[in-house]
C-alpha cells in the first residue's frame, strides 16, 4: 500500500508550492485534480507539460488523475463530446504523467428512487473508452451523484462488470451520504472492488468535514482491513478541511489551514500503517 496526497489539497492555487511541500513531506506520489488554469485536463498543453516537469524535477510520481467526469446531469448534451474528446485527452495526459488510474462519477443524482438504466450504459461507455485509450476507470462514490454510498457504487460497478470498472472507495463521502458504518459493515460487501482509496472524514453531528482522526470513519480499522486484504494500491489524502479545528500549526513551517490539515492527515495515515516519513 502506498500513500499519496491530492496536490490541490496542499495548495489549491499554487501547484509549485504544493509539489514542493509534498516532496518535503516525503511522499512519493501526488494525485492530480485542480491546476492553476482549471481542472485536469481542461487546461492548455503547456500548463500540463509545466506541471509534469515540476513533478519530475521534484522526484515525485502521479498516483492517479481526477478529471471530474461525469458529475453533471445525465441529460447533459455535452456528454457525447466528453466521451469523444475530453476522456481520450485525459487518458493521453494521464499516461504522459505516468499513471493509468482515473476516477469518475455516475452523474448527478435526481429524486428517482433508483438510477436509470442509462447510468449503467453510460458508465460502460466511459469504461470502454478509457480502456481503449490505455487507462483504468474507477467509479468514486460521491454524495450528490448516483453511487453516493459504497454500496450503491458497488451495485453500479457490478451492473457494468468488475472487469470493466472498479471502485475508488471514499468512506468519507459515504458517511456524508448517510451511511452509518462505512467500515466495517459497508466495506464487507465491496472489498473485492476497491482499486483506489481517498482518505478524508466527515462528522454527521456538525455536517462538516473533519480531520481523518476525528470523524465517523474508523480509519485505523479500515486501513488495517485493506492491508489484511492484500490491497496494494494507493491511499490518497484528500483533506477537504480549510480550518484548523484546534489551532494546529507546524511551528517550523508557519502555515495553517488546508496544508497543515493535509500534513496532519498524512502523518495520521502513516501512524495507522506503522510508517514513518519526511526528509
Amino acid at each position: 500500500m502506498e500513500i499519496s496526497v491530492f496536490a490541490d489539497e496542499i495548495d489549491r492555487y499554487d501547484p509549485a508550492r504544493a509539489i514542493a511541500l509534498a516532496a518535503d513531506w516525503g511522499v512519493s506520489h501526488v494525485e492530480v485534480r485542480q491546476l492553476e488554469g482549471g481542472r485536469f485536463p481542461a487546461v492548455d498543453d503547456s500548463e500540463l507539460a509545466a506541471f509534469h516537469a515540476r513533478i519530475r524535477d521534484a522526484g515525485l510520481g502521479i498516483s492517479g488523475v481526477s478529471p471530474g467526469f461525469f458529475k453533471g446531469p445525465l441529460d447533459d448534451p455535452g456528454i457525447d463530446d466528453h466521451l469523444r474528446e475530453s476522456l481520450p485527452r485525459a487518458c493521453e495526459w494521464a499516461l504522459r504523467l505516468g499513471t493509468d488510474r482515473m476516477s469518475c462519477f455516475a452523474f448527478e443524482r435526481t429524486a428517482a428512487p433508483h438510477p436509470p438504466a442509462s447510468v449503467v450504459d453510460r458508465l460502460g461507455q466511459m469504461a470502454d473508452v478509457a480502456a481503449r485509450e490505455g487507462c483504468r476507470l474507477a467509479l468514486e462514490n460521491e454524495a450528490v451523484c448516483w453511487g453516493a454510498t459504497g454500496a450503491e457504487a458497488a451495485w453500479l460497478i457490478r451492473q457494468v462488470g468488475e472487469d470493466r470498472i472498479s471502485l475508488c472507495w471514499d468512506p468519507g463521502n459515504s458517511a456524508r451520504a448517510g451511511t452509518a458504518s462505512p467500515y466495517p459493515e459497508e466495506y464487507e460487501d465491496l472489498r473485492d472492488l476497491v482499486s483506489h482509496v481517498h482518505v478524508k472524514n466527515f462528522d454527521p453531528e456538525t455536517g462538516a468535514w473533519s480531520l481523518a482522526e476525528e470523524g465517523l470513519v474508523d480509519w485505523p480499522g479500515q486501513l488495517h482491513a485493506l492491508s489484511a486484504d492484500g490491497y496494494s494500491g494507493f491511499v490518497v489524502v484528500e483533506t477537504h478541511l480549510d480550518i484548523s479545528p484546534d489551532a494546529f500549526e507546524v511551528a517550523d513551517e508557519g502555515f495553517k489551514g488546508l496544508a497543515a490539515n493535509s500534513l496532519r492527515n498524512l502523518e495520521y495515515v502513516r501512524s495507522c500503517l506503522g510508517m514513518s516519513g519526511g526528509r
